[in-house]
């Protein structure tokens, strides 16, 4: 534990503070990509206030990625520390008496909100209810923004890293990988775009780009999308032996996977694009923070072309069902929207979001 000397008793990057700024998750429908924009914007929040961060993602605020097996920092289940401190150490000197209150900072939900949405300054994927006069130059600038920040701040761990480096000396055997991350299930905040916009968009490159050997990674968290990819391309489509889903429920709301598996998979996608020669990707997250960890924006970006729903979380529709990817009957899909979004307007509700965060058999029985 680390010595108590006086109130300047916190270090970080060589530097002497007198608070810490602890980090949550307040977002209980936060996929992992979401988690890492929430804990990087906190790092922002932190060096704005002059503490050091802390990022205290554990079994109550983000229970999606808990794992016992793995312990009670999920942070850590993933990335390096931040800094050198915990929550717990810095709660028990707090009860101690060691340390004042106003010691501790920390960020409200209605902060994290607004943090995640509004701020000009924010890291952000994707726009959100302020839209860009220009789209492209907004995510470029969002897009350095990130890179500084992983670059400085997100050091996958060195177990995960491995796993990729291992993957691509097995598999990426051609001069040219082609990455795609096309986002289905739940997905639902943005426009999503077809299948077809991603074959039309890689048979553009292929005809005007001289580029030999390829082959194509494909990220997705759709089984029907990665099969659709396999029936096109065959043996050059790559991908991650990763927990996918056949429905509208996105793969870290399901029960029988480890919370570090979930997150896990993510992760080495998002690695594993970012190793890619040209990345094609729509308005979900992980392509975009995909391009934080590369340095090149050789891209097809078809975020540019969709937009923010500017809509109450009860009136969205998951990709899933707006692009009817299972090809439902018209009345079985009406009837499936109607169920969804019942569900989701339940979960909205200030009884049914305070049931949903709580308990976890609520969460099982209001997925979606």
């Amino acid at each position: 534990m680390h010595k108590i000397k006086d109130r300047k008793l916190f270090k970080w990057h060589r530097k002497e503070f007198n608070k810490v700024l602890i980090i949550q998750n307040n977002d209980q429908h936060a996929g992992f990509s979401a988690l890492i924009t929430y804990a990087l914007n906190g790092i922002r929040r932190a060096k704005a206030i002059n503490a050091i961060p802390i990022i205290d993602f554990n079994r109550e605020n983000t229970p999606y990625f808990y794992d016992k097996s793995k312990g009670e920092d999920i942070w850590e289940y993933f990335f390096e520390k931040v800094s050198d401190y915990t929550p717990y150490e810095v709660r028990e000197w707090y009860f101690q008496g060691k340390i004042a209150a106003d010691s501790i900072e920390q960020i409200t939900p209605e902060e994290a909100h607004k943090s995640h949405q509004y701020d000009k300054d924010r890291l952000a994927t994707f726009w959100a209810w302020e839209k860009p006069v220009d789209k492209t130059a907004w995510m470029l600038e969002k897009r350095m923004l990130g890179r500084a920040y992983v670059q400085k701040y997100l050091k996958p761990k060195t177990t995960i890293s491995k796993k990729v480096e291992l993957f691509t000396s097995a598999h990426f055997n051609s001069s040219f990988i082609i990455g795609v991350h096309i986002r289905g299930t739940d997905f639902a905040y943005a426009k999503p775009t077809p299948i077809e916009t991603y074959l039309n968009g890689i048979a553009e490159l292929l005809k005007r780009t001289p580029i030999g050997a390829y082959q194509i990674y494909v990220a997705t968290d759709q089984i029907q999308y990665l099969e659709t990819f396999k029936k096109h391309y065959g043996d050059k489509v790559l991908s991650w032996n990763a927990v996918r889903s056949a429905n509208h429920i996105a793969p870290f709301r399901q029960d029988n996977i480890s919370g570090f598996q979930k997150g896990e998979d993510v992760l080495i996608d998002i690695l594993l694009l970012s190793k890619c020669d040209h990345i094609f990707k729509g308005a979900a997250a992980v392509g975009e923070i995909a391009l934080w960890f590369c340095d090149h924006n050789n891209i097809t970006d078809f975020a540019i072309e969709s937009d923010f729903y500017r809509k109450p979380y009860g009136e969205l529709e998951s990709t899933f069902s707006q692009l009817n990817l299972n090809n439902t009957y018209p009345l079985v899909l009406k009837l499936q929207r109607l169920k969804n979004g019942a569900i989701r307007r339940l979960t909205a509700s200030r009884v049914g979001h305070h049931l949903f965060v709580r308990y976890a058999w609520v969460r099982k029985i209001l997925r979606h």
